[in-house]
């Protein structure tokens, strides 16, 4: 199983869970989750295959890794 389809079975087990809530705030709690697991799977593709990967992948594994700052640079004169 990949991790979009993990994501994906969290998500609906949370919807699940949800469904079956004794009240508001439990369903609301679920729900909630449940949209994080979703939000995920979006941000996925971006995370291994983002613009920042400057390496297409080889080096990172296909992570995309973020660009180093002014103050990073500087960091070690």
């Amino acid at each position: 199983m990949n991790i979009l389809d993990e994501y994906r079975r969290n998500a609906e087990e949370c919807q699940r869970m949800a469904e079956n809530a004794g009240n508001a705030t439990d369903k609301a709690s679920w729900l909630r989750l449940a949209a994080s697991w979703l939000g995920m799977i979006r941000n996925e593709p971006q995370r291994f295959f983002g613009a920042e990967d400057h390496n297409g992948g080889a080096e990172t594994g296909g992570r995309a890794w973020p660009r180093p700052s002014d103050k990073d640079s500087k960091a070690s004169h």
